[in-house]
């Protein structure tokens, strides 16, 4: 009697672990919020595009009109006085990370506007410092982070509204940065001029314009399942709850744990947001929206889970949680979804592996859940933040050659990337251009930058155009024309060195996510995303104040062209080889060998 007992205990487990599948799989097939392409989408757009010109504007283009006057005011040297830009540069990039984990909990729309106040209060506080060591940390840290507060919601939301229509919306939103660095390169001087010559009253100017940002972040909202959705979902919901209530020859059951053991009826739902009775941090990764409808009940002080009481609130709120932008692994794809193929790409699980690419590109639940609804309900915010941050830092990445390869390639090319926009114009003026004109080659600059990002856009849809190709001639080309501009006399050369570069790093910034999903897989993006930022945070901050070092030591920026071009160059030919490398990694991998044993390729060969 008892062995028939079991097996029947079995077969109902198994019924149920069933049901509870089958539940989950229609949940996600209804629950997913799918991009809009359109509607309100194009004023988020707009709204990015204006935050990314200030952003950007102020980042590329204030080293020229300040640090000349920083070093008279401070009777300092060049390199002593761009360490505050290069901290703005390094610590808008290193922020990211940080930056996509609050906006994954808090939304898109709030963190910005918390960094728009943050970077404006750095700004004004910078206008009241007596002395440079403070500033680094007011006008370089503070407000750099501010920046990257604004800058990561404004790329994130962009992929929350748009799926097939991305390359174009995030084109449109990132051209900003170049209208922007043209628009202040000619306007900075302008306010200068209004604040007359006191770069305190200027700072208090750019303090005020960066607190535009909070009005384009207010629009950052996040994405609402429909009505139809909610009681979809609700309804399959309700009808599993009932369902389980007839199960084991009518014996109410409510909810199962983590381990598959029943909890009878009348259970209080607070019982299962327990520690013993739930998965870490609350979601179960095999049931993510059962298990969050489950937690979202608890939240709202549901005495038991009966079908009566699951409310369209409840179910609402669930949905909303789990399509934040760190659910999707797409969120940092420049390109259209219509590129992926994700099957090409990475193991999936067995779920996964069943959808069709184009759903799987919009969720990640089932491989990598965050535990946000757990941390929005109770209030344990920092949970979610660090399973975020987690998940942006995947450090088995570290273990591939092409990946060390990948990131180092984009440490060499940001070590030179922000030194043209800051001294280029007062290169040219030692070479007797009139400092009337410098302006207009940052100006220039960012033009330029509009024009190749829009190719870029072209090229990231086009799938016989190889973007890794394309990204490493682009750098070796940009690289050998800063190598030539001490030998420029003339201002048409600065404006032909200005149209190299700009399309060089538009391409390098606009193929970047593209080159990772290819080399490492869509489902690899947000992880290699985030430690490529503090890769290239760190050498933001150490281009610019070593190239001012050497013009210091050298009297001119020969020696400093010579070298930031060279790191460029070099940056684009160590990344020819890095299909032939991830090819023989791949093949190692294939063959069972540890990824902490491989190896780069030697003399030209592959095991």
């Amino acid at each position: 009697m008892a062995d028939v007992e079991k097996a029947d205990r079995r077969d109902t487990e198994v019924t149920e672990v069933s049901r509870e599948q089958e539940a989950e799989e229609l949940l996600e097939e209804i629950g997913v919020i799918e991009p809009p392409d359109g509607g309100y989408g194009w004023v988020v757009v707009f709204a990015s595009f204006l935050a990314n010109a200030i952003v950007d504007g102020v980042i590329f283009s204030i080293g020229e009109t300040i640090l000349p006057i920083w070093e008279r005011e401070f009777k300092s040297n060049t390199a002593t006085v761009s360490i505050a830009t290069s901290l703005l540069a390094a610590s808008y990039l290193l922020s990211g990370p940080l930056a996509s984990a609050l906006a994954n909990h808090f939304g898109c729309n709030y963190v910005a506007i918390a960094g728009a106040l943050i970077a404006a209060l750095g700004f004004f506080t910078s206008a009241l410092m007596p002395a440079l060591p403070v500033i680094y940390f007011t006008f370089g840290i503070v407000g750099g982070v501010g920046f990257g507060l604004i800058f990561l919601p404004a790329v994130v939301i962009i992929g929350q509204y748009f799926s097939n229509r991305r390359a174009l919306a995030t084109g449109i939103a990132v051209c900003g940065s170049g209208i922007g660095t043209s628009v202040f390169s000619y306007v900075n001087p302008l306010i200068l001029e209004l604040c007359s010559n006191n770069w305190r009253f200027f700072m208090f100017a750019i303090s005020g314009i960066t607190c535009l940002c909070c009005v384009f972040g207010y629009f950052f909202k996040p994405l609402q399942p429909t009505g139809s959705q909610v009681k979809k979902a609700a309804a399959i919901a309700k009808q599993y709850m009932e369902q389980r209530h007839t199960l084991q020859n009518g014996r109410e059951v409510e909810i199962i744990d983590d381990n598959h053991s029943y909890i009878p009826s009348g259970t209080p739902i607070e019982r299962l947001s327990q520690p013993s009775f739930k998965p870490l941090n609350g979601i179960d990764p095999a049931t993510p929206f059962l298990s969050t409808l489950s937690l979202n009940a608890g939240d709202h002080d549901q005495a038991i889970w009966t079908s009566e009481n699951l409310s369209l609130s409840v179910t609402r709120k669930s949905l909303t949680a789990l399509n934040r932008p760190l659910s999707k692994p797409d969120v940092f794809y420049a390109g259209s979804t219509q590129r992926l193929n994700l099957q090409n790409h990475g193991q999936k699980n067995g779920r996964t592996a069943s959808m069709n690419s184009a759903h799987a590109s919009q969720l990640m639940l089932s491989n990598a859940v965050l535990p946000t609804t757990e941390g929005y309900s109770t209030g344990n915010w920092s949970e979610g933040i660090s399973a975020a941050l987690k998940l942006l830092f995947d450090f088995q990445l570290l273990y591939s050659p092409t990946f060390h390869v990948l990131a180092i390639s984009g440490f060499l090319t940001l070590t030179c990337f922000f030194v043209p926009f800051m001294f280029l114009g007062q290169s040219s003026i030692d070479k007797g251009i009139p400092p009337s004109l410098t302006k207009y080659l940052v100006v220039c600059l960012g033009a330029v930058n509009v024009v190749g990002r829009i190719a870029c856009g072209y090229i990231a849809d086009h799938p016989k155009v190889d973007p890794l190709i394309v990204t490493n001639i682009s750098l070796i080309l940009a690289g050998i024309a800063t190598i030539l501009v001490p030998f420029a006399t003339e201002f048409w050369h600065y404006i032909a060195y200005c149209v190299v570069f700009a399309i060089g790093v538009a391409c390098f910034a606009a193929l970047r996510s593209i080159v990772v999903v290819d080399l490492f897989g869509l489902e690899r993006l947000t992880s290699a995303y985030g430690i490529l930022l503090m890769y290239m945070g760190v050498a933001a901050s150490i281009g610019p104040p070593f190239a001012a070092y050497l013009k210091t030591v050298t009297s001119s920026f020969t020696l400093s062209f010579f070298v930031m071009g060279s790191l460029m160059t070099l940056s684009g030919v160590i990344g020819i080889p890095l299909r032939r490398i991830h090819k023989w990694e791949l093949e190692r991998t294939s063959k069972g060998v540890p990824a902490h044993e491989l190896k780069p390729l030697t003399n030209g060969t592959h095991e």
